[in-house]
């Protein structure tokens, strides 16, 4: 039986331009040490340091992101 993808949250986003405009230095400088917490913990964990590309669900591309991702993901559980 083939499992076909579903959308989950696993990730959270923050965007740069809303914490240098929204947070006072003091949770700024909180946000950069979970940042880096985290990307430590990976590292030791032998995982690469994140990089991710981000479609905003306002931009025209949105959907058709989620769906050649969709795409890949089905056809590759039908070939198992």
């Amino acid at each position: 039986m083939v499992n076909k993808m579903t959308r989950e949250e696993r990730y959270i986003v923050l965007k740069i331009h809303d914490i240098t405009e929204c947070l006072s230095f003091e949770e700024k400088q909180q946000v950069d040490g979970i940042q880096r917490k985290l990307n430590e913990y990976r590292l030791r964990k032998g995982k690469q340091s994140l990089q991710c590309a981000v479609v905003e669900s306002d931009w025209p591309e949105f959907e058709s992101t989620w769906q050649a991702i969709s795409d890949r993901v089905d056809s590759t559980n039908y070939a198992l």
